[in-house]
């Protein structure tokens, strides 16, 4: 039975992989982060392993037709992050090369994201 808990719908594979690899999203969202996703969408989780923390957050947005919602707190997250990088691009003109690399990984992510919020909830 915990094993169907785990799978999520295929659609939201390619969205799972990419919030939790820092190397796709050039974001490292943490649990507490997690946490607050969440409970912006009206679930109290606890800290818990930040792969748990998604799926959990995924399956309550899938079951409650909170798809949009969900992947809009993530979409504002990712962007307040991206404001992050671009002003330790100004203040650290040495870290401007990896700071842009991240704002780049990130804006894709976002359009990702954004792309995920129009396609059909039925593919």
């Amino acid at each position: 039975m915990k094993q169907g808990r785990d799978v999520l719908p295929p659609a939201y594979e390619g969205v799972e992989n990419h919030l939790l690899a820092l190397f796709y999203s050039g974001v490292y969202i943490t649990n507490a982060e997690f946490v607050q996703v969440g409970k912006d969408l009206g679930i109290e989780l606890p800290m818990k392993d930040r792969t748990a923390l998604l799926k959990h957050i995924m399956r309550y947005a899938h079951e409650n037709d909170l798809k949009p919602k969900m992947l809009q707190g993530f979409i504002s997250l990712i962007r307040k992050r991206i404001e992050s990088y671009e002003t330790l691009a100004q203040n650290f003109p040495e870290a401007a090369g990896v700071a842009k690399e991240w704002i780049r990984k990130a804006n894709a992510t976002v359009l990702l994201l954004q792309r995920e919020m129009r396609s059909s909830p039925y593919e």
